[in-house]
């Protein structure tokens, strides 16, 4: 092998590699991004329920009023299923 032609070699192999590792690195971070969005949302989602289960806890919940028309527009409008201009 001619020293042209490892030259060539060693630049390619180096050219390849580095484009793997910012690729995966990438990837990586990506990842990280992702579990860290999950978390949060997570996190979010089971301080909600615990506040609910509270709430039922101590009797807050009436559930004759939510299960009518009223109650249910209200939780609509709570959980932004409907706008207040939607009526």
């Amino acid at each position: 092998m001619t020293e042209d032609k490892l030259r060539k070699v060693v630049t390619a192999v180096t050219v390849a590699a580095t484009t793997l590792f910012v690729i995966l690195l990438t990837v990586l971070i990506y990842q990280i991004i992702t579990i860290s969005v999950l978390k949060n949302k997570e996190e979010k989602l089971i301080k909600e329920t615990a506040k609910l289960e509270e709430i039922i806890e101590e009797g807050k919940l009436d559930a004759e009023y939510y299960e009518s028309e009223i109650g249910k527009d209200w939780l609509a409008f709570q959980l932004g299923f409907i706008n207040s201009g939607d009526n």
